[in-house]
């Protein structure tokens, strides 16, 4: 038989498996190279994510830390455990701290003080690592709270505003519910706070300390709680809370640490002594329930300028500022504020009626006068009050045989109210009798320079000076009580009757001023002067 050549041509291509294993080996391996590629570039870009992140929060911390150093200023640090907080132990079971903010309990300005301020997150984990069930809280601040659970209820508020002083009960509050906590164990501590945890954080932990008897003056509790608290030994600063403590101080050594009751007084005016004339305030009176007195409401001073009301008395050195036929401006029980508003700065004092009635204060006693623009050296406040019983105010008894009784008197304050002014001239008798010749610019009788000022005065009140001969006399001639010059209301004389007082409150001071008119503060003499 014939065999069949098989065309190699006609047959198909054998295959290659070595070819089609080294395709597949590159294509796996370009597969493999891809992934590790994306790998590799997610594992960079989630590294340089995080340690973006990472920086990020490193950076807000160290501002945050920087911040936190830097509104904390001259108070010393807690820095231990890691913990770095606004916080000093004062005594190993008193501490004073800056306001825990950062809980949303505390409104939105507490929240956000939580960046620079101690976190409440942070000083909770303090107190729980450190003093665990033996802590209490205490809060000083009106202007911020928080829920008291945040402390498991250990947490109280004896609040008053800044920079300004408590009631004084309050002080004698704080103190007996700090030291009810502390006698309850022997690790049981108390953490005071207010904003800062400074000036009034030093009011309540310097009467704490003398409360407890760490020290016997207020002047040593003070120094050392300085000390502690601030590098510069510049806590507790401000004249009025220093003041404070010092009044604490005497209710501890006069009344057995209970507070007496408040004595009643009627302010009657102040003194400023060596004041130039660029200081020339407004006033407020105020205590914690409100306004008193202002200069700027009231009915004879309303209209005036600070300059018109304020009397100088250029020969005894001071200014002086009262109500004329005023029994005061102002009655006070217990703590108020006076408050001087002036074009180069303000300035204040809290003051308490446990006091002596004439309170000399000089520039370094008033809180805020160290800011004033223009320096004033031997710049003093007189604050005079007199014991008032709500009626009337006490006459003065003198070691004299003159029977002299103080301007401000029941009789005084009764023609006040009646709206019945009396002779110039017979106050003036009366004033000087009383020897608190305080308006007084003359050490004898009145010149004839003062008489035309009173003149003056008089024509601006609606006076005819030509039809009143009795306001015409010589310096010589004897003062009569029963001269009286009058003006029925539309502006005609009549000899023998009494004037009306003014529909305008500030004709009198204007008159006062115009003639160097006396003026008793009813309390003391100034025969010395």
């Amino acid at each position: 038989m014939e065999s069949k050549a098989t065309d190699p041509s006609t047959q198909p291509p054998a295959k290659d498996s070595g070819v089609e294993n080294a395709t597949a080996a590159a294509a796996s391996g370009q597969d493999n190279n891809s992934t590790q590629y994306a790998k590799a570039v997610s594992g960079v870009f989630l590294s340089f994510t995080k340690g973006l992140v990472n920086t990020s929060q490193s950076a807000v911390k160290a501002v945050q830390v920087k911040a936190r150093h830097l509104v904390s200023q001259n108070k010393r640090r807690y820095q231990g455990g890691g913990f770095d907080l606004d916080l000093t132990y004062i005594t190993e079971n008193i501490i004073a701290m800056g306001f825990p903010a950062g809980d949303i309990s505390s409104g939105l300005f507490g929240y956000v003080e939580g960046f620079y301020r101690n976190h409440m997150e942070e000083v909770i984990s303090f107190l729980e690592t450190t003093h665990k069930g033996k802590y209490k809280v205490y809060n000083l601040c009106s202007e911020r709270l928080y829920d008291a659970s945040r402390f498991e209820g250990k947490a109280a508020s004896f609040p008053f505003d800044d920079h300004n002083c408590p009631p004084i009960e309050l002080i004698e509050s704080f103190c007996r519910s700090a030291h009810s906590w502390l006698k309850e164990g022997i690790e049981n501590v108390v953490v005071v706070h207010c904003k800062a945890g400074m000036a009034r954080t030093g009011v309540m932990i310097c009467s704490l300390l003398l409360f407890l008897k760490f020290f016997p003056t207020a002047e040593e509790a003070m120094n050392y709680y300085n000390h502690k608290r601030c590098i510069d030994g510049k806590a507790l600063v401000l004249p009025s809370q220093i003041r404070y403590v010092k009044y604490f101080e005497h209710i501890l050594k006069h009344f057995n640490g209970e507070t007496p009751p408040a004595r009643r007084c009627m302010l009657r005016g102040f003194r400023l002594h060596n004041c130039p004339y660029w200081i020339r305030p407004s006033i407020t009176i105020s205590d914690h329930k409100g306004i008193l007195f202002s200069s700027r409401k009231h009915p004879k001073t309303k209209d005036l300028m600070p300059q018109d009301f304020w009397i100088n008395a250029r020969k005894k050195g001071f200014v002086v500022f009262a109500l004329p036929r005023e029994p005061g401006l102002a009655e006070l029980v217990g703590d108020f504020k006076i408050q001087f508003q002036d074009s180069h700065g303000d300035f204040y004092c809290w003051l308490n009626t446990m006091m002596e009635n004439r309170k000399i204060l000089t520039a370094d006693d008033l809180d805020g006068y160290e800011k004033r623009k223009l320096p004033c050296p031997g710049f003093q406040v007189e604050v005079v009050m007199i014991d008032y019983d709500g009626t009337t105010l006490p006459t003065k008894a003198k070691a004299d045989s003159s029977g002299r009784t103080p301007e401000g008197s029941a009789s005084d304050a009764n023609a006040s109210s009646r709206g019945v002014a009396g002779n110039p001239n017979q106050s003036k008798i009366s004033q000087r009798e009383d020897g608190d010749d305080v308006f007084s610019d003359s050490d004898g009788d009145e010149t004839e320079d003062k008489m035309s000022r009173q003149a003056e005065a008089n024509s601006r009140a609606g006076l005819s000076a030509s039809n009143h001969p009795s306001n015409t006399r010589s310096v010589d001639s004897p003062r009569s009580n029963s001269r009286k010059p009058t003006n029925d209301g539309a502006g005609k004389s009549h000899p023998g009757h009494s004037r009306k007082l003014s529909s305008s409150g500030g004709d009198d001071i204007r008159a006062m001023a115009a003639d160097a008119s006396v003026f008793s503060f009813g309390d003391d003499d100034l025969d010395s002067e």
